[in-house]
């Protein structure tokens, strides 16, 4: 049985008061009913839920939907909670205890790469920063979307076009070609390259400037222009104005996002305390007044807001508050400068003898200096280098390729695949791309299969659940979808769990654990609205007033 496995899924419509909580086997799960039953919604929640963004229907968006999944890591249990884009994810110590509660993809990576052991490090195509990789990048091999994940591979998810070259170092990771500790010394390097394009940029700044000095010095020493030097304090005391008047509208934007942070607070804060009031008057015997439950679901789905609000306040106070921090630091520099310029006026022979050689000695200190850092790190680079080669084995790259193939080749032969092409791992355009029928879906999934059996000897990464969403595509004929489904529950479900939704349950599919949906546009019922509740809002809520 596998160690990592999805064990139950709930979800709610607060404004249909509608729900469905579903137990799932962890080892082979079938999720099947007509079209529109909402199969592939219930599917979509798993690894949504977890992090991984997906297509939803506008419906779905609108229904105010809260889900909630609860999954086995190495016998530890998780529950992940989200409401649009707000996740909060709980581990079961003495207690649900939270972990993180965030709408920032970011600070649910950070989480996300201690749970799973998934310390993939990705650089942003605009910046070359190198940052952990979202959670996505760790579900792209064990799920196949009905929409999108059939007609491109590694396709299901969206929001990782903004990494540079994320397909290939996905690849590289999840197979074991580049190990964690390739990507863990990857962020290392990136750190240390773009300091040295730094200080080299700067260093070829000083060296220019030094020249240009060296050009134009000689009419200063021998005619050290008082003119001169009193115009450049008159520079320096507009500049020095300038900033006084902008660290005075920095102060009043500060005061006034202070002012508005507060504001939200107490407003949050007044509703924390009508939600309180209203547990305790629900347990007393007095009869209430008002609308007491339409008034408390309406703070419920205000609060959300609000806090999104008071994070985005908080982003803004930061932003301001380095702002002035730097315009200070620079009227600091400026006015000592002054002062120096000042002290050397009054000492004019000494500017006339001693000048060229103390701006000399400035430029060559900071040349020396720029060397010395640029030299330092260079060495450490080289070093880090040397260790990271260590992870790009050649001879296990192409054993790691060799048996991709292997696997790519027993599927492709058992979905009958006419002319197959047989490519390394990375070349999954070239495996994939069809325009004919039912042979682009057939071409995926042998893709997708070769790469799990490929992660299952070699990788890293631990094996998560398989997720197969509507695998009967393009007209595929039953016998074509029995030989896929068998791949997926003979070849995959050996020590994975597998969890596949189809619109009918074909002769290989039935006799394991599995949920029929019949009615038309009814995912969720009325009749499973408390029993979903009950799972749901407790900890939504534990993870709303945690902020």
């Amino acid at each position: 049985m596998s160690l990592i496995y999805f064990t139950k899924v709930s979800i709610i419509s607060r404004r249909d008061k509608k729900g469905l909580t579903f137990k799932l086997s962890p080892t082979i799960n079938m999720i099947y009913g007509d079209n529109d039953t909402g199969k592939s919604s219930l599917i979509k929640s798993l690894y949504y839920t977890l992090g991984g963004d997906c297509r939803l229907d506008k419906e779905w968006k609108d229904d105010d939907i809260i889900t909630k999944v609860c999954i086995q890591v190495n016998h530890k249990e998780y529950s992940f909670v989200r409401h649009k884009q707000r996740i909060s994810i709980f581990t079961y110590v003495d207690g649900w205890k939270l972990l993180v509660s965030s709408s920032q993809r970011s600070a649910i990576a950070q989480v996300i790469k201690d749970i799973f052991n998934f310390n993939l490090q990705l650089s942003y195509k605009k910046t070359g920063k190198q940052t952990q990789a979202y959670p996505a990048c760790l579900y792209i091999p064990f799920y196949i979307d009905q929409d999108e994940g059939w007609h491109t591979v590694l396709s299901s998810f969206s929001g990782l076009a903004m990494y540079d070259d994320w397909q290939k170092n996905s690849l590289q990771f999840h197979s074991g070609i580049k190990p964690k500790e390739f990507y863990e010394l990857a962020g290392e390097i990136k750190t240390m390259q773009l300091e040295l394009e730094e200080l080299s940029s700067m260093l070829e700044v000083v060296i220019e400037t030094k020249k240009k000095f060296e050009e134009s010095f000689g009419r200063v020493l021998f005619d050290v222009d008082i003119d001169y030097y009193q115009d450049l304090l008159n520079k320096f005391l507009e500049k020095c104005q300038e900033l006084n008047t902008e660290e005075s509208q920095f102060r009043l934007e500060l005061l006034d996002l202070l002012s508005s942070r507060d504001s939200i607070s107490n407003e949050i804060e007044t509703c924390r305390n009508l939600i309180e009031d209203f547990e305790e008057n629900l347990s007393s015997e007095i009869p209430l007044k008002y609308h007491a439950f339409d008034n408390r679901e309406q703070i419920l789905e205000i609060l959300p807001v609000m806090y999104d609000e008071k994070q985005a306040l908080a982003d803004q106070i930061d932003s301001v508050r380095e702002k002035l921090r730097q315009s200070k630091e620079l009227s600091s520099e400026l006015n000592v400068m002054m002062r120096e310029v000042k002290g050397e006026l009054s000492l004019h022979d000494v500017i006339k003898s001693q000048a060229s050689k103390e701006v000399e000695l400035t430029f060559e200190e900071q040349i020396k200096s720029l060397h010395e850092k640029i030299g330092k790190i260079s060495k450490a680079l080289e070093s880090l280098l040397e260790e990271q080669s260590q992870f790009t084995d050649r001879k296990r790259t192409k054993v790691i390729n060799d048996d991709f193939k292997s696997f790519l080749e027993i599927a492709q032969n058992k979905l009958g695949i006419r002319s197959p092409v047989i490519a390394p791992l990375t070349q999954y355009g070239k495996i994939t791309r069809s325009k004919t029928g039912s042979r682009s879906p057939r071409s995926i999934f042998a893709y997708h299969y070769g790469l799990l059996k490929t992660m299952e000897k070699h990788s890293t990464v631990p094996m998560l659940p398989i997720v197969i969403d509507s695998p009967k595509q393009q007209d595929l004929d039953t016998e074509g979808t029995e030989k896929l489904i068998d791949l997926c529950t003979s070849g995959l479900g050996q020590g994975n769990q597998i969890i596949i939704g189809a619109v009918s349950l074909e002769s290989n599919m039935r006799g394991y654990h599995q949920l029929e949906l019949t009615e038309k546009y009814s995912l969720l019922r009325h009749d499973g609205y408390e029993e979903a509740y009950e799972e749901v809002i407790p900890l939504y809520e534990k993870g709303l007033f945690s902020l």
